[in-house]
C-alpha cells in the first residue's frame, strides 16, 4: 500500500486497455466500365479490347452527314458483329413484324434470311452502347407504334437517330414521330419509283417543311436528277444509296453534283447459284413457319 504526500492512501493505478483505432474504411472499387457491346440473348459481341474497329467511329449530332460511313445491313447477329469490327459510324437496320408473332424484329426481306436475326430491342440496345448513329428503315409501317415505344424504352439519343419510311407512310406517321423525337433525322423518300425530278423533289420538300426539324432527302443514286438536287439543297441534305461497279468513283461524282449527305454505294451483289439456293431454302422455311407456327 502506498501513500501520497499528505498521508492519504494512494489508489492503485490500473492501466486501461488501449483502444485499437478502427481500420480505415475500405474504398469501394468503381464499377467496371461497359465495353460498349451488349450480350443480348445469345449474341456475344467481342469486348472492346478485342474489336478491330478503329477509334473515332462513333457519332454525334454536331458532325455533318457527309462524314457518315454507313453499314447498310446489320439485321443479324453476324452482320452486327461485322459492323462493330468495321469503321462504320452509322448502322442501318430494317424492321418488320416477326413471322410467327406480333413483335418487331430486324429483317430486310419478307421471308426468312440467312443468319440469326436480332430483335428490335437487341439491335437498339447494342446500337446505343456502340455509340454509332442508328438508322431504322421501317419496312412495314404498321410496326411504327411498337418501334417508337421501343426507341423510347431503350433511350436512344435523338442526335444519333434516323427514321426512314416510304413517302406515304411518312405522311401518316411523320407528325407523331416528330412530336416524340423532335431532334431525330427524318429520312424523306420519293413519292415515285422512277427518276426523281423537280416536281417530286418539291413534294418531298413540302413534306419536310410540314414536319420540321432535321431531315435528309434519300434517293437511289441512279434515280437522282440534277434538278432534284437543286430543289433539295436549300431545305436539307441529300443522301443516296445503291450499287455501282466502282463505288468510290460513283461517290466522287455524286459529291461533285452537290450530294452532301450520306453516300451509301455498295459494289454489285451479283446473282450466283448459291444465292438462288439460299433464297429458295428461306422461302420454303417461311412457308413452313407460317403454316405450322415455326
Amino acid at each position: 500500500m502506498s501513500f501520497d504526500s499528505v498521508g492519504r492512501i494512494r489508489r492503485p493505478v490500473v492501466e486501461l486497455p488501449r483502444r485499437t483505432p478502427p481500420p480505415p474504411p475500405v474504398e469501394a472499387k468503381p464499377a467496371a466500365k461497359p465495353t460498349g457491346y451488349s450480350q443480348a440473348d445469345t449474341f456475344e459481341a467481342k469486348p472492346a479490347a478485342e474489336s478491330s474497329a478503329p477509334a473515332g467511329n462513333t457519332w454525334s449530332g454536331d458532325l455533318p452527314l457527309s462524314e457518315a460511313r454507313n453499314a447498310h445491313r446489320t439485321n443479324t447477329k453476324e452482320e452486327f458483329q461485322a459492323a462493330l469490327d468495321s469503321d462504320a459510324n452509322w448502322f442501318e437496320g430494317d424492321v418488320r413484324k416477326e413471322i410467327n408473332n406480333d413483335t418487331p424484329e430486324m429483317r430486310h426481306d419478307k421471308a426468312h434470311e440467312d443468319g440469326d436475326n436480332l430483335t428490335l430491342n437487341e439491335w437498339l440496345t447494342m446500337g446505343k452502347e456502340s455509340g454509332r448513329g442508328l438508322k431504322l428503315d421501317i419496312k412495314e409501317s404498321d410496326q411504327v407504334p411498337a418501334v417508337l415505344d421501343e426507341i423510347e424504352k431503350v433511350g436512344i439519343p435523338q442526335d444519333r437517330l434516323m427514321l426512314n419510311l416510304g413517302f406515304d407512310a411518312m405522311e401518316k406517321w411523320g407528325p407523331e414521330i416528330r412530336e416524340r423525337f423532335p431532334n431525330a433525322i427524318l429520312a424523306i423518300n420519293p413519292p415515285t419509283d422512277g427518276e426523281v425530278k423537280a416536281a417530286d423533289a418539291r413534294r418531298m420538300v413540302e413534306q419536310a417543311e410540314k414536319l420540321g426539324g432535321p431531315v435528309t432527302f434519300v434517293v437511289r443514286h441512279d434515280k437522282l436528277s440534277d434538278e432534284a438536287i437543286e430543289t433539295f439543297l436549300p431545305a436539307g441534305t441529300v443522301s443516296v444509296w445503291g450499287e455501282s461497279d466502282d463505288p468510290a468513283k460513283a461517290a466522287e461524282a455524286l459529291r461533285e453534283r452537290g450530294v452532301n449527305g450520306v453516300i451509301d454505294i455498295a459494289g454489285p451483289h451479283g446473282n450466283n447459284w448459291g444465292g438462288k439456293v439460299d433464297a429458295a431454302k428461306n422461302w420454303f422455311r417461311t412457308q413452313w413457319d407460317k403454316a405450322f407456327g415455326g
